[in-house]
């Protein structure tokens, strides 16, 4: 069977299947024990240097014919999708795996799945790899970092503790460790090596020198507009945009709001989830939600966005205004609000004077849209969600689905 084919099968149950693997680890070896750029030559190390990146021992006796054909299939694919082109790296990834059962072959197959946006499949085929490469603290690193950012950081920690122990004094599990405690992790250059690389890939070699993360947006349905906090719109009006999968566009201010958020109108649409669901109500205090942002930063470096979870905040005393309730750290917000059921439900707003952060609800997103529509055709944040109850979303599958509609916001410094 196609290694595709059978990762498809471990992501119909991704949640299930991580918990399983954490089971048997814990039966066969103590309480969570083993789970716990395209210029390829500079980035990718020798495939049998130990020292650096392990590989299983099917690699180990081959022929150099083989050994040449493998590496040359992992840099074809590297290349690939470097160049944001993942159907055909996951083609030269699979072909490198059928010639051996190794850990490099896997990160990158999970990798790929990330680049074209299948947060779950990846998950899926992370568990694997950490629990079948148990000698790789690369596998395990990819593993919690992607359980942190879709929303899982307890479990992430675990992971992150047992497989310490087991391989002491790895430098790749203390930096991984040190940017999960931050609250925000950033992909610094030491996590961006090959294997593993810790962030998409993108083209941004046609952004400014100076140019910088402001902030989150939100794409609106059919990818050609989206929402961002007023604040971070340049005097210009001019901004870039870049959703989870690297793909970055340019965008211009196309109307300025009441609610502090401006509407951007984007010069190339980009790809949108097969059903955004738009709640029909408000968020009711107190219920489970999900926020979803980047990290800022001082430079302009693609990323995955991170999920947070918690309870949806009450009105604040007052006001009409309803605090997002889920602890964030500081930040300009801007990014996407679900609730229990996996629909957007609202964007959240950074806290102002004093108060608390804030969600926007759709219902004014929604009615602003509508106001504007006689000098822009019809926007719309998504598909209208049926009224009544629904059931719970997975938090894999929400995290999924943002990687496509939370967009950094990119300016120059």
């Amino acid at each position: 069977m196609r290694i595709l084919q059978w990762v498809t099968l471990l992501a119909a149950g991704a949640g299930s299947f991580v918990t399983a693997c954490f089971a048997v680890a814990a039966d066969e070896r103590g309480p969570l024990q083993g789970f716990v750029t395209p210029q390829l030559s500079a980035s990718m190390q020798p495939l049998g240097d130990k020292a650096k990146h392990p590989v299983h021992s099917d690699v180990e006796g081959m022929s150099p014919e083989r050994v040449h054909q493998r590496k040359k299939l992992l840099a074809s694919g590297e290349s690939a999708l470097a160049s944001l082109k993942p159907d055909v790296a996951l083609q030269s990834f699979e072909r490198a795996a059928l010639i051996a059962h190794a850990a490099d072959t896997e990160i990158a197959l999970v990798r790929a799945y990330m680049q074209s946006g299948a947060y779950r499949r990846a998950l899926a085929f992370a568990a694997h790899t950490a629990g079948a490469h148990l000698d790789v603290a690369d596998g395990a690193a990819l593993y919690a970092w992607l359980l942190y950012i879709g929303g899982q950081p307890a479990i992430a920690q675990r992971l992150l503790l047992d497989t310490e122990a087991r391989l002491p004094g790895s430098s790749l599990l203390k930096s991984v460790q040190g940017q999960l405690r931050s609250g925000m992790p950033r992909a610094t250059p030491e996590l961006l090596a090959w294997p593993y690389r810790m962030a998409p890939y993108s083209t941004s070699n046609v952004l400014p020198a100076r140019a910088r993360i402001l902030g989150t947006g939100l794409l609106l349905e059919g990818g050609k507009h989206a929402l961002v906090p007023l604040a971070l719109v340049s005097r210009s009006g001019k901004v870039w945009l870049r959703n989870g999968l690297g793909q970055l566009v340019e965008a211009r201010l196309a109307r300025r709001t009441a609610l502090g958020i401006a509407l951007l109108s984007l010069n190339q649409a980009l790809p949108t989830p097969e059903n955004m669901l738009v709640s029909s109500m408000a968020a009711f205090p107190g219920s489970v939600g999900f926020a979803v942002e980047y990290v800022t930063a001082t430079d302009a470096a693609p990323a995955w966005p991170i999920l947070k979870t918690g309870f949806l905040g009450g009105v604040m005393p007052g006001t009409d205004e309803q605090k997002l309730g889920i602890d964030m750290p500081p930040g300009p917000r801007g990014g996407p609000v679900f609730d229990v059921s996996g629909r957007l439900t609202g964007l959240a707003l950074p806290a102002v004077a004093g108060r608390s952060d804030r969600i926007v609800p759709v219902s004014q997103l929604s009615g602003a849209l509508t106001s504007i529509a006689s000098q822009h055709a019809a926007v719309r944040l998504g598909t209208a969600a049926p009224a009544g109850a629904a059931p719970k979303a997975a938090v894999d599958q929400v995290y999924e689905r943002s990687l496509k509609i939370a967009l950094q916001v990119i300016d120059e410094f």
